[in-house]
């Protein structure tokens, strides 16, 4: 039995499930389904960037090779430090050692003459002096004269042409150390700046300036009277 709508009287179709009068639901009757909530409209999200992972600290990578950087200049200061103070040491030594040099030369200006060794001394003049004929004069270079006498006899005039002074003192000094310290050269006075006889008249040392003679007096068998004369002659043309 459809009955009646409880709201305004009007007879129900059976089956209704609203009053076709003022539309009220029907007692008894399913409700019909509300609608469902509208959902909410989709939105597109972009995907999240991905999250970088965790570098090394560069703060940290940068202040090892910093301090790496600075050890090596510091080595490379000290080793350029000492190569300056090595090189100072060698420029002041060798400044000593020629300062004592020019010392031991007696300040004697390096010589600029003729380096002619048999030319100091010809031939015919060493003949005059020794009162005996000089058979040849040959010169070894600018180092030596040698004056060839009768028989094997040879006299040999040795020349230093640059550290005279220096040869001198050494000359001297080695020739006191092989005697027990005593001194067996004899000065000869009035031949060049200074003049020693050798022990048993073996031979002459003269020099003058910057320039040593040795006159070997041995295998010719000067007598020191020859000898201190053409030492005289020699240091004239010095």
């Amino acid at each position: 039995m459809a009955g009646f709508c409880v709201q305004c009287g009007t007879p129900l179709v059976a089956g209704a499930k609203f009053c076709e009068g003022c539309g009220a639901a029907v007692a008894g009757a399913a409700a019909p389904p509300s609608p469902a909530p509208p959902s909410p409209p989709q939105v597109y999200a972009a995907p999240a960037a991905p999250v970088p992972m965790a570098a090394p600290p560069a703060a940290a990578a940068s202040g090892g090779s910093s301090t790496a950087v600075k050890v090596i200049l510091i080595v490379l200061a000290v080793f350029v430090f000492l190569s300056l103070l090595a090189a100072g040491s060698c420029f002041y030594v060798a400044y000593r050692v020629k300062k004592r040099v020019h010392e031991f030369s007696n300040n004697a200006a390096p010589y600029t003459g003729n380096r002619d060794p048999c030319g100091k001394l010809p031939a015919a003049e060493a003949s005059a002096i020794l009162g005996e004929p000089v058979q040849s004069a040959e010169s070894n270079s600018d180092v030596s004269c040698e004056y060839h006498l009768g028989g094997d006899r040879i006299l040999n005039i040795e020349y230093t042409w640059e550290g005279g002074g220096l040869a001198m003192k050494f000359t001297s000094g080695a020739m006191k150390t092989g005697v027990a310290g005593m001194n067996t050269l004899q000065r000869v006075d009035g031949i060049g700046d200074e003049a020693l006889l050798m022990p048993m008249g073996s031979g002459l040392l003269m020099r003058k300036g910057d320039v040593l003679v040795h006159i070997d007096m041995r295998v010719a068998n000067v007598s020191v009277d020859a000898a201190e004369k053409m030492a005289r002659t020699i240091a004239g043309r010095l």
